[in-house]
């Protein structure tokens, strides 16, 4: 079955499974809680599995009934939207996406759910990981989401990504494959501890006679960066992917040239493939470095385009490190914020100019002497800026002649546009493509789908080696940081809910171990850190599958949950997706104007 044949046939199931509102059910003398839901056959069927056990245990203990109601895809947010404010018992606790999330706050019926949250005293949730739990929270006045605003759900189901890739076509390409963590590879490579594939380094002949370094991609003999001529392999030389380390941005450019018919003119002879690696989010490369698209200049919602940002961005490489602007306490491995790094007195407030420059009282803004000077004594070192690491990703799919920032690019990846009416999905699927970066919920649909072997492997990391051309040299100067997107479901209130008392324990339930537990239990990824290890699969999960469980505590919200609507994100990134990508536009003509004009758009909010 082809894949948008599979997806048409889960949105017919969810379809079918309309029911705009339950009643009864229960015995009498108990709260009736309405729960609205939608998704595919899966979902709406673990869905249904955690609330018939919440009403089992827990909701029977304290006399609430909670009624699973499924609304038809289609029909979903018209429902929640022209409910929202009825005085009847339409629903009272719904779900939401991450790109509505802050749209229905602000559209006032979605309620705050701190205090309620914090009077269910007999479940814990502490261990919910802390990247899903502050999305949900949100100051309306400033549109901020810190720590201690306001919190209006909990988290249901989090669907972070990893990179997906075809293993017989890196075996057909003569890629030696193993699975080993970095602090095990010593103990590997001397022959004293097999991988998580079960083999011994003497099961894999060709590396008999070297020491495997540390790294994602390895190749014996000319490793590529982007100053050198990239090479096809040579049939004699070694190279070896390791699923459980992650690649720098040099490895996983190197891997992919293998497959792309741009560097490689028997890619589609050979492998079936045109391209070798697609990624439709570039936050993988400007949050690893850091930086990101959109920054509050004072934490009161000040907000600014800072994309194209070309100030070099920190990380602590000492023990710790202050930042003299909020007072943080930054320990070894995370990254100054932006405030942080420039120069700015206390008490003000850094302005934008049209160049991607800032100012205070008029004057130009750098980088603090404090940081230069934290560099210079090992406690911080420099890392690229967030348009660099920007500019990295769009050479990934720009053609050779595409300028950006001074360099052509590499063509190894299609643009978002390409696909057209297909899928990234069913790209993957017909092996036109040899990785592809996306979601966990797309396990069970390749496992059904796929005719090839595959697996998954952690993100591209930003990373120096100290001698990048001795391909056995795996010492670093710099490992940036984890970072990936990652989607979210999430449990909400409805204002005019008469049983929000109610609402926030079952919420709470299926937030916690115990409802965690049985999504757990059925083969889906738990918001539990706890339970992460408990996880039974039902027969289709790739071998690295922890891969999506690791990557749950570094990930999060794309940009589109950023502010309560997108307007902001289209007025750069549709002329960038429509005309820069592709080679309608130079990006410099698109770059020229695009800070001001996404700045001025910001100012609405």
């Amino acid at each position: 079955m082809a894949i948008w044949k599979k997806i048409a046939s889960l949105a017919l199931a969810a379809s079918c499974a309309l029911s705009l509102c339950a009643c009864g059910g229960a015995s009498d003398g108990k709260t009736h809680v309405v729960f609205c839901t939608h998704g595919d056959s899966s979902e709406l069927a673990i869905f249904k599995t955690m609330v018939d056990e919440f009403n089992r245990t827990y909701g029977d203990e304290h006399n609430i009934f909670v009624d699973n109601t499924p609304i038809a895809e289609t029909g979903y947010d018209p429902y929640i939207t022209n409910n929202s404010m009825s005085n009847s018992v339409t629903y009272d606790v719904f779900i939401v996406s991450d790109d509505h999330f802050k749209k229905w706050v602000n559209m006032n019926f979605v309620a705050d759910m701190t205090e309620y949250f914090n009077a269910v005293t007999d479940i814990d949730t502490s261990d919910i990981f802390e990247t899903a739990v502050n999305r949900l929270r949100l100051d309306k006045s400033r549109n901020t989401s810190n720590p201690t605003d306001p919190l209006y759900g909990l988290p249901l189901n989090i669907k972070p990504t990893a990179l997906y890739y075809n293993e017989t076509m890196f075996e057909k390409a003569g890629i030696t494959v193993i699975s080993v963590d970095a602090e095990n590879m010593d103990d590997w490579n001397e022959g004293k501890i097999p991988d998580l594939h079960g083999k011994y380094k003497s099961d894999y002949p060709r590396l008999a006679n070297i020491t495997v370094p540390k790294k994602g991609y390895f190749r014996s003999l000319y490793p590529y960066t982007p100053e050198t001529e990239w090479q096809l392999p040579a049939k004699d030389e070694i190279t070896v992917f390791n699923n459980r380390i992650p690649m720098n941005w040099d490895e996983l450019e190197d891997l992919s040239m293998i497959f792309s018919i741009s560097t490689n003119p028997n890619a589609k002879k050979n492998f079936k493939s045109t391209y070798g690696l697609f990624t439709e989010w570039w936050f993988n490369y400007g949050w690893s470095v850091g930086g990101d698209c959109l920054q509050d200049l004072s934490g009161n919602g000040d907000w600014n385009f800072s994309l194209l940002d070309s100030t070099s961005n920190y990380i602590v490489t000492g023990e710790s490190y202050t930042g003299a602007y909020t007072g943080k306490n930054y320990i070894k491995g995370e990254t100054l914020s932006f405030n942080d790094k420039f120069d700015v007195p206390q008490g003000k407030v850094m302005q934008p100019d049209e160049e991607g420059g800032y100012t205070v009282d008029g004057n130009a803004v750098g980088i603090r002497s404090s940081v230069s000077e934290a560099v210079e004594n090992g406690d911080l070192y420099e890392l690229p800026s967030v348009r660099d690491a920007f500019t990295r990703y769009l050479r990934l799919g720009a053609s050779e002649s595409s300028i950006i920032e001074g360099k052509g690019g590499l063509d190894i990846s299609p643009n978002p546009n390409t696909f057209n009416k297909r899928t990234r999905q069913n790209y993957w699927l017909s092996q036109e493509i040899a990785m592809l970066v996306d979601y966990s919920q797309y396990i069970e649909i390749f496992s059904s789908e796929a005719d090839f072997e595959w697996d998954v492997a952690p993100l591209a990391v930003y990373k120096e080696y100290t001698n990048p051309l001795n391909p056995y040299d795996d010492t670093t100067k710099v490992v940036g940081k984890n970072a990936g997107m990652c989607d979210a479901v999430s449990m909400l209130v409805r204002e005019r809910s008469r049983v929000k008392q109610e609402a926030a324990q079952f919420i709470k339930w299926m937030a916690s171990k115990h409802g965690q537990g049985v999504r757990a239990a059925n083969g889906h990824l738990p918001n539990q850190e706890e339970l992460l290890g408990s996880i039974v699969y039902k027969g289709y999960a790739p071998k690295n599958v922890k891969v999506f469980a690791e990557s749950m505590a570094y990930q999060g919200a794309g940009d589109w949950w950023y502010l309560p609507d997108t307007a902001w994100i289209e007025v750069w990134a549709v002329p960038l997706n429509t005309y820069v990508r592709n080679g309608e536009m130079s990006y410099n003509t698109w770059k020229q104007d695009i800070i001001k004009t996404a700045n001025t758009k910001l100012l609405e909010y």
